[in-house]
């Protein structure tokens, strides 16, 4: 696979997976489930998935930048197990992501809130691996 599609690959992974999640998340705060932790759920949610999906707008951009100053003459071929290593990770992270959000909605023990909060022990170095790889995938490329 060359690098614009590998690229391409891990982009369309974590918006999708980010952005199903957003939609859920909008869809809850607007029924009115996190109450009155409305704020709190979306400042456990915004850090889970914004460092990542900066990181790859910038590199995107990046590389667009390159191809405009210089078109490639050949397909370069994307480090394959960096690649597949971050889009493992990625998609891991993410399955994690959306099972706290479902699983903190179906509680009824606690406030929703509780288990996001928790998740935060798993979440955070995940998602520290999976923006190492793909901060190394993307800036190899360069």
């Amino acid at each position: 696979m060359d690098v614009r599609r590998s690229m391409w690959w891990l982009a369309s992974i974590w918006f999708i997976g980010a952005g199903l999640c957003f939609v859920v998340l909008v869809g809850q705060s607007q029924s009115g489930m996190f109450e009155p932790d409305t704020g709190t759920v979306w400042g456990w949610f915004l850090p889970t998935v914004m460092p990542t999906l900066s990181l790859i707008v910038g590199a995107l951009v990046a590389e667009y930048r390159k191809v405009m100053a210089d078109p490639p003459k050949s397909h370069e071929a994307a480090g394959n197990a960096v690649f597949w290593l971050g889009a493992a990770l990625s998609g891991f992270y993410l399955l994690l992501l959306v099972t706290t959000i479902t699983t903190a909605s179906l509680q009824v023990e606690a406030p929703p809130i509780e288990l996001m909060q928790r998740s935060n022990f798993w979440l955070g170095p995940l998602q520290g691996l999976c923006v190492a790889a793909l901060g190394f995938f993307f800036q190899s490329k360069s």
